[in-house]
């Protein structure tokens, strides 16, 4: 595959590869809308790496841009001496940090160091223990440049909005009068939405989102909307290979490019659409766990938020009227100078030897 966005040279000998995950039973196809920002800076794609299977990665010598969130099988840390690393968008989770920040890791990083992070947490990680650490950003802000917002088909996507339902007696009362008064609408959702439940259970479930975010959107946005949900087993079963769902999460991408409002929780979905220019909103839960919270320090910031804090949704921007693809604010630009500097640091590792 040769990506179509840019001129780089890098030594004839050198492969590049790509980060990807599939050793897991889901697949999160935000993990090849990062992959495919990183294919877009790149002169040629040649295969993938398994993020999980790095240190016993053995083929050609290899220029990989290590971007995205680290790491599942620790032991696997630190990569083959075959891995040529680029350290941008990279995120540590807490989840990790102990075992990858072993003397051994902490060696590795400093090697490669300056390291350019995802979130400001991975930078304080990182310099307490001496090593090189900057925010970068997220790669996929990137994406902008080379997948241009051309014509906008008008349509609007829910991709993953945050809401939970409560079974407790007040939520389960308040649900049910809900789906009681307002069955036509949640049913009309239910039959598109990709949540697993069946049923009534599957309508009990939507009735919480309807209910907070009837408050903020339009009807008719709620009921024409598509919805998505960026990770699943189907992810898995309907693509055999790395290469099929680099494909998918192209096309799934050009989508969002041509959106008029997208409303997700997926920042591998929510920051493309800053970089393409589709009006976009973060939904967030305010009471998340710190391992999640970690992700998003210097992220969230980006975005125009909604929060879902103890079964209310609640917007961080100022409101004036029901939101609609007409209606919402625009994005904010403070990710332009973080896309810039991404590009040109992949572009000086590209000529670098």
């Amino acid at each position: 595959m040769l990506p179509d966005s840019t001129t780089y040279h890098s030594l004839p000998q050198m492969k590049h590869k790509l980060l990807a995950v599939s050793t897991e039973n889901q697949a999160n196809i935000g993990d090849y809308i990062q992959a495919l920002a990183a294919a877009k800076l790149l002169p040629s794609v040649d295969g993938f790496i398994q993020r999980e299977q790095l240190k016993d990665y053995q083929g050609d010598h290899a220029k990989v841009i290590m971007n995205g969130w680290f790491m599942h099988h620790t032991n696997q840390w630190p990569p083959s001496e075959n891995i040529h690393p680029l350290f941008v968008a990279f995120h540590l989770n807490s989840l990790a940090q102990q075992q990858m920040l072993n003397s051994g890791g902490i060696a590795y990083l400093k090697a490669h160091q300056p390291i350019g992070c995802r979130d400001y947490h991975t930078v304080r990680l990182l310099q307490e223990r001496g090593i090189e650490a900057y925010f970068s950003g997220c790669l996929t802000l990137t994406l902008g440049g080379v997948i241009k917002r051309e014509e906008c088909s008008g349509k609007t996507y829910f991709v993953d909005p945050y809401f939970k339902t409560d079974w407790n007696v007040w939520s389960f009362l308040r649900n049910a009068a809900t789906l009681l008064i307002h069955f036509r609408d949640i049913d009309h959702i239910a039959r598109k939405h990709p949540e697993q439940k069946k049923g009534l259970r599957k309508r009990m479930i939507l009735s919480a989102f309807y209910r907070e975010y009837r408050r903020f959107f339009s009807r008719q946005t709620l009921i024409e909307a598509e919805y998505i949900c960026q990770q699943s087993t189907y992810y898995k079963q309907a693509f055999g290979s790395d290469e099929e769902r680099l494909q998918y999460a192209e096309q799934l991408v050009r989508k969002y490019a041509d959106a008029s409002l997208v409303v997700t929780s997926r920042i591998h979905c929510g920051l493309p659409c800053l970089g393409m220019g589709t009006p976009v909103i973060l939904t967030e839960d305010a009471r998340q766990s710190e391992a999640s919270r970690c992700r998003m320090e210097g992220l969230r910031e980006l975005f125009n938020r909604m929060e879902w804090d103890n079964g209310r949704l609640q917007p961080c921007f100022k409101l004036k009227h029901t939101i609609t693809a007409e209606t919402v604010p625009a994005n904010k630009t403070t990710w332009k100078p973080l896309a810039e500097r991404l590009r040109q640091t992949v572009c000086t590792w590209l000529t670098t030897e």
